[in-house]
């Protein structure tokens, strides 16, 4: 119950965040529309795509080399897992937002006079809408950051709705070749739970660490009803097919593989909702 009731405050918190961001001539932004960042360097795929969906595309410099959507983005050799602090500094950005502080980043960003913005991956959807609308207002699009962020809720609704009278089904996604698996403490995990989703990966993350390693042995004995393979071929879905012992997994025996986009299946971006709608419609066999 203490659950329920803290999702629905969450839902409540954000309408009532957002509507004040959407009422005409309030801007919560105007405040330091003088500073206003014009020199916006990404160094996370997943805020470049944000920073795009609410429309500060005009005022984003560079990206890193993993941001490869939209197409327009300034992508560079700039590496969000190896940053360069001097070829960073050297593009004269004033503000710089990245996912994971290596190497202490924003440390020595912040010394050489450069404002930076950490959002790490955020544990479920609600903490994506929660970046989206820090990012809007950080870049002075907070109306922009309010209408997405209400767009893509009440998308996830009505995909919840399609699903939440119907049989929960079993799922296993798998992140890699290793058996990482995202359970429901992560983004990912979150996307499935709401779609009345069981996640076989929830037992073997005790330690609640979003990414678990699983076990052949475990896969087999949980007995998903649907795989998910994110960026795999069919040649390696015929590969994943012969692995001992999963030709008694249900999915398997029934052809019940979902292939789609790395990217998408990996962002907490926009296109997250694009992710959620994708495995409603491979369940429902729109």
């Amino acid at each position: 119950m203490g659950k329920v009731i803290l999702h629905m405050l969450s839902k409540v918190f954000l309408y009532c965040f957002v509507f004040i961001f959407l009422i005409p001539g309030i801007n919560f932004s105007d405040s330091f529309a003088e500073n206003k960042p014009n020199r916006i360097i990404s160094l996370s795929p997943s805020l470049t795509e944000i920073l795009f969906a609410i429309n500060a595309d005009q005022q984003v410099i560079a990206v890193d080399s993993y941001s490869n959507f939209p197409q327009n983005a300034p992508t560079t050799s700039l590496s969000a897992h190896e940053p360069n602090m001097e070829a960073i500094a050297s593009l004269n950005p004033d503000l710089v937002v990245l996912s994971y502080d290596i190497g202490d980043l924003t440390s020595g960003l912040n010394t050489a006079g450069i404002a930076t913005l950490l959002l790490k991956a955020p544990l479920e959807f609600d903490g994506i809408q929660q970046q989206i609308m820090i990012l809007g207002e950080s870049t002075g699009n907070s109306k922009e950051a309010g209408k997405l962020a209400i767009e893509m809720q009440n998308e996830m609704e009505r995909l919840k709705l399609v699903r939440e009278k119907k049989k929960p089904v079993r799922i296993y996604h798998e992140i890699d070749e290793n058996y990482y698996s995202a359970s429901s403490f992560s983004f990912i995990g979150s996307i499935y739970k709401m779609l009345n989703l069981i996640n076989i990966a929830d037992k073997a993350d005790k330690a609640r660490y979003g990414y678990p390693k699983l076990s052949p042995e475990f896969i087999i004995s949980s007995n998903p009803e649907l795989i998910v393979l994110p960026g795999k071929t069919e040649n390696d879905l015929k590969k994943i097919m012969k692995r001992p012992g999963w030709k008694h997994i249900d999915a398997v025996k029934n052809d019940k593989f979902l292939r789609i986009d790395s990217d998408i299946a990996s962002r907490w971006g926009p296109r997250v909702v694009d992710f959620a709608y994708s495995v409603v419609k491979f369940l429902e066999g729109q």
